[in-house]
């Protein structure tokens, strides 16, 4: 449906559910998007990488490679644990809903795409610096936590009928953890001088 606009032209009239507003403010803004992430993905490679060391003597400890899934699991009073599968599940939720924002409508392969590619980069980090294992099941943890990442993204867009709306509502809760994270991490400095 079709309509004149003020200004003359055609307006195309579009289902108001899903209708792209201006985002505004400090919460709607993508440049806080765009910083809460680059905050997010320093706080994972110091994770992932440094094992949450304020060092590097991590590097150059350990390498290994398990490509079998699920082979790596730690087997305590005679059962796999799977701690560690759920806690890197955890830790790429962030990175897809950031994703969701940052691709918006796009096809889901377009915000699962860098999440799996940021993954393997650390398992390959990993090994090229001798940081720790690489391990195939990681990668699948890590990328399905972004996918369920995307997935809540998803929910957040739907319930909020508009992207500006979302990308306030991810942006607030994104702004929050990172504080949360930051504050923790400010803590762990002191306790460690």
């Amino acid at each position: 449906m079709k309509r004149l606009a003020n200004d003359g032209g055609i307006e195309s009239l579009g289902p108001t559910a899903f209708r792209m507003e201006r985002s505004g403010g400090f919460l709607g803004s993508r440049t806080l998007t765009g910083c809460l992430l680059a905050v997010y993905l320093v706080v994972l490679a110091w994770i992932i990488l440094l094992k949450m060391q304020f060092s590097l003597d991590v590097v150059g400890t350990m390498r290994s490679v398990n490509l079998v899934p699920l082979a790596g699991a730690t087997v305590i009073n005679g059962a796999a644990d799977y701690k560690e599968v759920v806690q890197n599940v955890l830790a790429f939720v962030p990175f897809g809903l950031y994703m969701g924002v940052v691709f918006g409508r796009r096809s889901l392969w377009w915000g699962l795409a860098p999440v799996a590619l940021v993954s393997l980069a650390f398992e390959v980090l990993q090994f090229a610096f001798a940081m720790g294992a690489s391990d195939v099941t990681d990668l699948m943890a890590n990328t399905a936590g972004g996918a369920l990442g995307l997935f809540l993204y998803a929910l957040v867009r739907l319930a909020a009928r508009s992207d500006g709306r979302a990308l306030r509502a991810c942006n607030a809760v994104a702004l929050a953890g990172t504080a949360l994270v930051l504050v923790f991490l400010g803590a762990l400095i002191v306790a460690n001088l």
